[in-house]
């Protein structure tokens, strides 16, 4: 793949991969509520494997000014990086597994040097969104009742929130992570620093 690929068709083919992906993901998210483990896989799988045999191009990156693949070892911190950083919503029952999965498939493609700033674009996306959402339904002592429950379920004994049977307005949350990942790669993209990389 490396001698087959330049730093530049290589990076066009992981952005084509990732929005391809992200529209699967959205897809079905809305119709069923659920992200396949089958496309988390595949797109887990793709990310390790553009970032080992894509062309290196000195540091690298796939949003870097001169993009590159990073390595197996750097796609696989990303990933572990990605799953870390949104297993503590999972087990607070306020995000499904299938999307802590899917931002560790997304970590394997960004690395260790983007996968914090992504991370934080895909939680402001779902904030905005989730704004919006509660303004337009007009349910926000509903809402507000919630995150009392998620803050409540932190302590001991307190009561843990199930967001399967007690949210309000349960939202696709592949809606935020095509839009963080769309606002994170113009960022990038258009000559953006790192979002607390390293």
């Amino acid at each position: 793949m490396a001698s087959a690929l330049t730093p530049v068709s290589w990076q066009v083919w992981c952005l084509a991969i990732l929005a391809l992906g992200m529209c699967m993901a959205l897809d079905w998210d809305l119709r069923e509520q659920r992200i396949p483990n089958t496309l988390i896989v595949f797109l887990l799988l793709t990310g390790v494997v553009m970032q080992t045999f894509g062309p290196a191009n000195g540091r690298g990156g796939l949003f870097d000014y001169f993009p590159g693949a990073i390595g197996l070892g750097a796609a696989l911190l990303g990933a572990l990086v990605g799953l870390t950083l949104f297993l503590p919503l999972y087990l607070l029952r306020a995000m499904g597994a299938g999307d802590v999965k899917l931002m560790a498939a997304l970590g394997a493609f960004v690395g260790t040097s983007d996968v914090i700033g992504l991370a934080l674009c895909v939680l402001v996306a779902g904030g905005v969104i989730g704004v919006v959402r509660m303004l337009l339904k007009r349910n926000a002592k509903q809402v507000m009742g919630n995150v009392k429950l998620i803050f409540a379920g932190m302590t001991p004994g307190g009561t843990r929130f199930d967001a399967a049977t007690q949210s309000v307005d349960r939202m696709p949350y592949a809606i935020s992570f095509a839009m963080g990942l769309a606002a994170f790669s113009v960022w990038r993209l258009s000559g953006g620093p790192q979002i607390l990389g390293f």
